[in-house]
């Protein structure tokens, strides 16, 4: 998270701000488990996936990335969201046809996913040519994040999430403590990368990794203990979220992942 230092109050508007995309996690969540218990499968093939896989997975994925942003940093960033939406898009279209199923429409209906599926691609490539508004891209970049989170959370293994999710928080807060991402490609193209990547909120900045990473872990909470479950989960983020934005109003800058995230896996790792 970055701050701009604005007045305190701003803290409760980001906290609702927060909020919102984690209540859409569980709506979500709900559907693909409500999907599963009636035989209907997300297409997300888990079966082999376990904490060695998600180590593995961590290690290569981080490595691609910062090699890519060493050499092109803006042009990766922009890749980057743009797969990222493109996903989110997906996550999406399959959401809707397990609510389909699940509800047992005509079949004729699933063509309204059709305009859904298009405006999200449109605005995906928009995004990345820079042609999207702000306010539509922070849209398509949440809800991006919630879709996706919420697939990979309800639908993974919880070792699996459990280790990715400590894996990035740990590596958010090493690199944001350590100064790593801007000694590697330079202030300049530092600020550029961010500015692609983050989301302005009333108090601060929040990366859109931040966004992905707590729908991933109340998806999760929901599919291991239930709806309070990742209620009290979503509780725990925005503790943890508020004490991050007190920091962040200190320091201009802090890791936005490794306290609400640390919160937020209690009650999953107590659950187990």
């Amino acid at each position: 998270m970055l701050s701009e230092k604005p007045p305190a109050r701003g803290v409760l508007k980001d906290l609702v701000f927060l909020a919102i995309p984690l209540a859409a996690t569980v709506l979500a969540g709900v559907v693909i488990l409500s999907g599963r218990s009636v035989g209907f499968s997300t297409g997300v093939a888990t079966g082999g996936v376990d904490v060695v896989t998600a180590l593995v997975t961590s290690c290569v994925l981080i490595s691609v990335v910062l090699y890519g942003l060493k050499h092109h940093p803006k042009r990766i960033a922009n890749i980057l969201v743009l797969t990222f939406t493109l996903v989110g898009t997906i996550s999406g279209l399959v959401l809707l046809k397990i609510l389909f199923e699940a509800s047992g429409v005509f079949p004729a209906l699933y063509l309204l996913a059709i305009p859904l599926g298009y405006l999200g691609v449109r605005w995906s490539f928009l995004a990345y040519l820079g042609s999207l508004s702000r306010r539509k891209t922070s849209f398509l970049l949440i809800a991006s994040s919630t879709l996706l989170g919420a697939l990979i959370g309800a639908s993974f293994p919880a070792g699996f999430t459990i280790v990715f999710l400590a894996g990035l928080a740990i590596m958010d807060f090493l690199v944001v403590e350590t100064d790593f991402l801007a000694r590697l490609i330079g202030s300049r193209n530092y600020d550029n990368v961010t500015s692609v990547t983050t989301l302005p909120l009333e108090t601060s900045f929040v990366g859109i990794g931040d966004f992905l990473a707590y729908s991933m872990l109340v998806a999760m909470s929901l599919q291991l203990i239930g709806i309070y479950g990742a209620i009290e989960t979503i509780g725990l983020i925005l503790v943890g979220s508020l004490v991050t934005l007190q920091i962040t109003r200190m320091r201009s800058k802090t890791a936005g992942l490794l306290i609400p995230v640390g919160l937020g896996l209690i009650p999953v790792i107590l659950a187990l």
